[in-house]
């Protein structure tokens, strides 16, 4: 299985995450899964939105445009959920991957796993999950199920929207 995990960090000590770290996996039945490829952004000006990106988002072997315009899209997303590290660690992060229950090449679930603790993502540093259904199974994610994942207090359309999203821009990565 390949997943991707999200880590973001806040290193300019202001309070707010300013650095968005993609790693992209291949899981192992091993003790450390292997990291493919990585993608980064930055909100170099502490506005919440990102400045620079650089990666190969899409897996296609370049970095290009394309590439700019998904890592910003899922990095200005990311940004929002109030999910990060103080300084330069790495114990929360979100781990993102698909599920083909249809065996048909298209994937039905997208999940969103958001952790806390380090190494090798496990169950049981799982602090809450959202979901993206495609119920159908006709190419289009119609159905949520998120808590409070933007961590405002509040569960509503807002999670819903960022979950949405998030699950969107993965999906175009083609990381499955």
């Amino acid at each position: 299985m390949r997943y991707l995990k999200v880590t973001a960090q806040d290193r300019s000590t202001n309070n707010r995450a300013d650095t968005v770290l993609l790693h992209f996996f291949e899981e192992s039945s091993g003790a450390e899964d292997t990291l493919v490829h990585r993608a980064y952004a930055l909100d170099i000006t502490a506005d919440g939105k990102v400045d620079f990106q650089a990666g190969d988002a899409n897996s296609d072997g370049k970095e290009d445009i394309k590439d700019e315009r998904l890592l910003k899209s899922f990095a200005n997303t990311y940004l929002q959920l109030n999910w990060f590290n103080r300084g330069n660690t790495w114990d929360r992060y979100l781990k993102i991957f698909t599920e083909d229950f249809a065996k048909d090449g298209s994937p039905d679930t997208v999940r969103l796993h958001f952790h806390e603790g380090t190494g090798k993502p496990q169950d049981n540093t799982i602090v809450y999950t959202a979901s993206h259904y495609d119920t159908d199974n006709d190419g289009t994610l119609d159905w949520i199920i998120s808590f409070d994942v933007d961590n405002d207090g509040d569960q509503d359309a807002v999670d819903r929207k960022l979950v949405s999203q998030l699950s969107t821009s993965y999906v175009k990565f083609k990381w499955r």
